[in-house]
């Protein structure tokens, strides 16, 4: 009966598939969890080690950004090798071993000064294994939704990311008002007893086409060729690059550094700020959802991309809290918009036997902003914020630009809709 209801809107059409309900229903956990550690990571070193704030707030960055770039492209053989569902189950596992380890080092602190180095190898490997989990949970969909849902199925896996963060980002600020960081983190943990029973639930059967003759290097190697020489996927994941290394470091790595020490708000003041990332966000996940034609078209994703880019100048420059709320808004509506449209792009031209590697190309571009998260902070302490921020955003306009103009292909293109294989029986009710 809930399948039924469903399908009777357009809007929401892929949550007539019971296995997409609770892959939702887990990615909204995830969506809800990952900004709480993040920013609670952030607010204990801050308090630890307040005279190297920046730079240790870029090497935890950079720590997640390496692992990303170590793992994802592995991640995406991966998932193109074994079967996606049983993938999930242990990533999510071993999510939560991980992070509980976490979360006694940050009570802890049992090493000292060299505690942060033991916390920035654990966030390494928490951050290679969700490189595995992201490739994975993206190329299930078409098999549990078909194609004919698969636009729609994308923009609500993006509402149920994103319809948490307006909640998590103040409850993070809060949170690390009132109680240690350490035990704020280690109450993230509750998260799993919701996730591992969703997971294992799931009934559907995708299992990756990948060439099991080739080593798991030699998939990888034909994924990116593959990548390389398809223009459209190339010139989709250019533009998420553009995006991720040079215009998130800014607003997003050192955007809580930036409200607190630069705009001198209290950590409560910053959770209300950063909710208006988390609600463009939301409205951004709805209203590709509602018009999910959108997310088929070239010129979609260089607007949104380039509305990023004005917006991250925008914050670079603006010292005035109304003012950067309002930015802050227009950059994660923008960064749904140009993610949904990439995602969407890809996912229709992709063929079946590379949809996991090449799905593993954007925990890759999102390892790489954190990477260059290192090399930032080094910048912003040695030379200050205010200068390297405004750089970094201009940057990316330039760039961005320069892709639009040298492949007007690109603005041009729409993907259609193919027609829409029956997804397996065990993914529907």
């Amino acid at each position: 009966m809930i399948s039924a209801f469903f399908g009777q809107y357009e809007s929401m059409r892929a949550l007539r598939h019971r296995d997409f309900q609770l892959l939702l229903a887990g990615s909204t956990i995830v969506g809800f969890t990952m900004p709480v550690q993040f920013l609670t990571q952030i607010f204990w070193i801050e308090d630890t080690y307040a005279s190297r704030e920046v730079l240790y707030v870029g090497l935890l960055a950079a720590s997640r950004g390496l692992a990303l770039l170590a793992f994802s492209l592995l991640g995406g053989a991966i998932a193109d090798r074994f079967e996606r569902r049983r993938v999930l189950l242990g990533c999510e596992s071993t999510a939560l071993t991980l992070n509980a380890l976490i979360a006694i080092l940050m009570i802890a602190n049992p090493f000292g000064e060299a505690t942060m180095a033991a916390l920035l190898a654990l966030t390494f490997l928490a951050a290679g294994n969700m490189a595995i989990d992201m490739p994975t949970r993206t190329a299930s969909i078409p098999a549990i939704v078909g194609m004919g849902d698969l636009s729609n199925g994308i923009s609500l896996q993006m509402i149920g990311q994103q319809l948490a963060a307006p909640l998590a980002l103040p409850l993070a600020g809060v949170l690390n008002g009132m109680f240690d960081a350490g035990y704020v983190y280690a109450g993230s943990l509750g998260a799993w007893l919701l996730i591992l029973p969703l997971i294992s639930s799931l009934r559907y059967h995708s299992v990756g086409e990948a060439d099991r003759a080739e080593s798991v290097l030699g998939n990888v190697r034909a994924g990116l060729a593959y990548s390389w020489r398809e223009p459209t996927i190339f010139g989709v994941v250019l533009m998420v690059l553009i995006l991720y290394v040079v215009g998130m470091p800014g607003p997003s790595t050192l955007g809580p550094v930036w409200m607190t020490s630069v705009l001198g708000l209290s950590k409560a003041q910053f959770g209300a700020i950063a909710m208006t990332w988390g609600l463009g966000a939301m409205v951004g996940s709805f209203v590709f959802a509602h018009q999910h034609a959108l997310a088929r078209r070239g010129a979609t994703l260089c607007a949104m991309t380039l509305t990023f880019a004005v917006s991250a100048i925008i914050f670079g420059h603006s010292r005035l809290i109304p003012l950067t709320a309002v930015v802050n808004f227009t950059l994660g509506f923008s960064l749904v918009g140009t993610m949904v449209s990439a995602s969407t792009i890809v996912q229709y031209a992709v063929s079946d036997e590379m949809r996991g590697r090449v799905m593993g190309l954007f925990p890759l571009a999102m390892g790489l902003a954190m990477l260059n998260g290192a090399p930032v902070s080094a910048a912003g302490q040695a030379v200050g914020l205010p200068l390297v921020l405004p750089i970094l955003a201009w940057g990316m306009l330039a760039l961005t630009l320069g892709v639009i103009v040298y492949r007007p292909n690109l603005r041009r293109l729409e993907v259609n809709a193919q027609p829409a294989p029956a997804p397996a029986a065990a993914g529907s009710s």
